[in-house]
Order: structure tokens, then C-alpha cells, then sequence
């Protein structure tokens, strides 16, 4: 019921109270595994960094699967280290074709495969990237900062990087991938 209700007011516009998230770097994992799971969707997703105040991060992002897409424009404002307040709204493509124009061209477009799992009432996002092959990011949502977190078994997970800088996708977008 919290998910339908985040999404409901990520979809108006509204802010939710908070994103709780825990971000881990992992194995590459097994994709066919993945593909083959009935609780997993893959995405691709196009994600361009915009130009704006420090204390905020603006991205706009074209999510999809062959051909067909849906645009959104994300703020999100840091209030802790896993905790931040996120304001998502849709776009028209026609929108999100103009606000490229705003890109911040300090940081190259971040492309990805993500794979949305659920895992014992978890709900997992590994994101593969094309310019790594052994390894990839995890994160997982949560409802309380302290809630234990079960991974399936064929995920191997390397560390915990939630509040290392380097491994966020706006980091990602402007360091060189030999850094990491």
C-alpha cells in the first residue's frame, strides 16, 4: 500500500516523505538467470544529468523496453546520507526533447539495463552498465533504515556502497570508469 501511494504521488508530482535506499556494488550477475525469473522486468533507461543548484539534482530520464518509452524529470534533495526528498513528474516526449537542450554537459548520459526483482517481500534494482563486465550496482528501497535485507543466493554482493560518492550515477556520469 506505501509503494501504491508513493506512486501515485511520484505520478502527481508530489513529494514523498522520504527514499530510503541502500546501494551495493555486486558480481555481474546472471542475466539469462534474471531474464528467466516471472518477478523480474528489465528496463532500459537513458538518464541526462541537468544543469542546476547544488543543493539539488535534476535528471530527466527516458525508461522503456523496444522502442517504447515513457519520460520522466526527477529532483531529489539530500537530507542524509540514505535519505533524501524525490520529486518525479512525468514528460511528454516532446518535453523531455527540449530540457535535453538544458543537459549539463559536464557529465556524459548515463545508458543502463535495470533489473526490477522482488525477493521476500524486497524490491530490488540491479543496474548493469555497458562500460563494466564484472561487476554492477544493487540498491534496494526500504520502509525502515534498519530493516534487514535478504539477497537471492546468485547475487553475490562485493560491498556496500551507499555512501560512497563514486558509485552514485551522477558520479558515475563524470568520473572515468579506470577510477573505480
Amino acid at each position: 500500500m506505501k509503494r501504491l501511494i508513493a506512486e501515485i504521488s511520484s505520478f502527481l508530482g508530489e513529494p514523498e516523505p522520504f527514499e530510503i535506499e541502500r546501494k551495493f556494488l555486486i558480481e555481474y550477475p546472471d542475466t539469462k538467470w534474471l531474464d528467466s525469473l516471472p518477478n523480474c522486468q528489465r528496463i532500459e533507461i537513458i538518464q541526462t544529468y541537468l544543469k542546476s543548484d547544488n543543493d539539488e539534482e535534476v535528471r530527466i530520464r527516458q525508461r522503456g523496453f523496444d522502442g517504447h518509452y515513457i519520460y520522466f524529470q526527477t529532483t531529489k534533495r539530500k537530507i542524509s546520507d540514505i535519505k533524501r526528498v524525490e520529486i518525479e513528474r512525468r514528460l511528454s516526449e516532446r518535453e523531455y526533447i527540449r530540457l535535453l537542450m538544458d543537459a549539463d554537459t559536464t557529465r556524459r548520459q548515463i545508458r543502463k539495463d535495470r533489473y526490477c526483482l522482488t525477493y521476500e517481500n524486497q524490491y530490488f534494482e540491479i543496474d548493469i552498465y555497458p562500460f563494466w563486465d564484472d561487476r554492477a550496482i544493487a540498491e534496494i528501497e526500504l520502509s525502515d533504515e534498519n530493516a534487514e535485507i535478504t539477497f537471492p543466493k546468485k547475487i553475490k554482493v562485493i560491498k556496500e556502497v551507499t555512501d560512497d560518492e563514486s558509485y552514485k550515477n551522477a558520479s558515475l556520469a563524470i568520473i572515468k570508469r579506470d577510477n573505480l
